[in-house]
């Protein structure tokens, strides 16, 4: 069988918890199978057994055949040969599988099946062929996530999993993808599997949906309306980027009051998460002008905290949760050593967490909890402003509205965010003003209510098609 057999196949965690299953499904040649269901439901878990990928310490029941292979009887050699030849995998976080120091025509090339299809591949994922010079490491979330995307397609193998494949795209670009990984499975007869909270989108090319799990119940109340009345906090004036003689950004100004909530949006590429890392001081290529609480700063002042939109690839593998927490109560905050493990609770508490899972490591948590442990982090720094980006876009829609929730509870306790996102529909109900980036530009900025109804720019209405 050159598609996919699922057994009975059902996962328990080492202290017995189910993961999730049991479950039975096939996937034939040249249809796509898809996966929703809400954050920690276990479509990641599930994704990765395709690949012979048992999680640390859990038990596997029932029986998993991948284009003809029994896949949890393989032995080391074999599964290595199976991974190579029979299924290609694009991970929920693809920028951490990509060497950043190396350019996009070796990362393709490396991996390729046929080089001379590496051109049209990139073309296929919507991306130039002036990208084969750039560094992974200086493109966007998007741009990563397509490369990443064309890694897999240039193997040319029978079987695809592409976990979120859509997450952090904008709504033309993620219909395109869309289209494409549907006419992918037609025109080579490849079983492809994805996972993906955009019902709409995943509905629109699947053949078949399974759905994981049941979703939470989440309280959506918010705080009013509030514009930026406050002292001013952060003022950026005239801020610039550059990534390998790429102008990223241009003149970008922005300013925040105390205790206030700004969304910056922007089609994948505009720039937003160059942003994002130049206020952290996380991006070397930089210029413009920086003040906190009014008072002349370099870029990256400690005072600014940044959680990145994959929170995976952020939080050390081999720290627990309360290490994590930990560090930054030791090193910024200088909380005595003594009283660290009331102020871990109290942090997990912040981010609706429970206290039991300070022991657990990354690998053990769902998306939505490595994302609430990435905030609890940031804000034992006790930040003036915290800036977050995309951080849901790997989130089903239940999960994300929470996270979101939670944000809006900390601004009145004080916090002020800048939430960075291409999803001008979703941050509308928290983010009262919101700064529109286009190559790298500030072509709008407004109330959010005002530009929903009435945008001003062409950039504006493609992020709410």
């Amino acid at each position: 069988m050159s598609g996919v057999r699922v057994r009975g196949l059902a996962v328990l965690a080492s202290d017995g918890r189910k993961l999730f299953g049991p479950n039975d499904f096939d996937m034939e040649p040249g249809t796509v199978t898809a996966l929703t269901g809400p954050s920690g439901s276990g479509k990641t878990t599930l994704m990765r057994l395709l690949l012979g990928q048992r999680p640390p310490g859990a038990t596997v029941e029932g029986a998993l055949t991948v284009a003809g292979h029994d896949v949890l009887a393989l032995d080391p050699a074999a599964l290595r040969r199976f991974r190579r030849t029979a299924v290609a995998y694009v991970a929920q976080d693809p920028g951490s599988a990509l060497n950043p120091l190396l350019r996009v025509r070796t990362l393709l090339a490396e991996v390729a099946a046929d080089r001379a299809s590496i051109p049209e591949t990139l073309r296929l994922v919507g991306l130039d062929e002036t990208f084969l010079s750039r560094r992974s490491g200086t493109l966007s979330g998007g741009q990563q996530r397509r490369v990443a995307l064309a890694r897999a397609l240039v193997r040319r193998t029978g079987v695809l999993v592409l976990d979120e494949p859509f997450a952090g795209l904008h709504g033309a670009l993620r219909t395109e993808i869309a289209a494409l990984v549907q006419r992918i499975a037609r025109e080579r007869g490849v079983a492809v599997l994805l996972s993906g909270h955009d019902t709409a989108t995943v509905h629109g090319i699947a053949d078949q949906v399974i759905e994981l799990g049941s979703a939470p119940a989440v309280s959506t109340a918010v705080p009013p309306d509030e514009g930026p009345t406050g002292d001013i906090v952060l003022r950026a004036t005239g801020l610039t980027a550059r990534a390998d003689g790429v102008q990223i950004l241009t003149d970008v100004d922005l300013e925040l009051a105390a205790g206030s909530a700004l969304a910056v949006v922007g089609a994948s590429g505009a720039g937003k998460t160059t942003l994002a890392r130049v206020l952290a001081g996380l991006h070397t290529d930089a210029g413009g002008t920086l003040e906190l609480h009014g008072e002349r700063t370099p870029l990256g002042p400690r005072g600014i905290q940044l959680v990145t939109q994959n929170p995976r690839s952020a939080l050390n593998p081999r720290r627990t949760v309360a290490q994590t927490i930990g560090r930054p109560l030791r090193r910024v905050a200088r909380v005595p050593r003594a009283d660290l493990p009331r102020r871990i609770t109290d942090l997990l508490t912040a981010v609706d967490l429970p206290a039991d899972l300070a022991p657990r490591r990354p690998h053990e948590l769902s998306g939505g909890q490595r994302q609430r442990v990435a905030l609890a982090r940031a804000l034992a720094a006790e930040p003036a402003v915290l800036i977050c980006d995309e951080i849901t876009t790997a989130l089903d829609h239940a999960t994300a509205t929470a996270v979101l929730t939670l944000l809006a509870h900390l601004r009145t306790r004080g916090t002020t965010l800048l939430v960075i996102s291409h999803d001008i529909p979703l941050v509308a109900t928290f983010c009262p003003y919101t700064l529109v980036l286009d190559q790298g530009k500030v072509v709008e900025y407004g109330r959010t209510r005002d530009l929903r109804t009435a945008p001003q720019t062409a950039a504006t209405r493609a992020l709410l098609a």
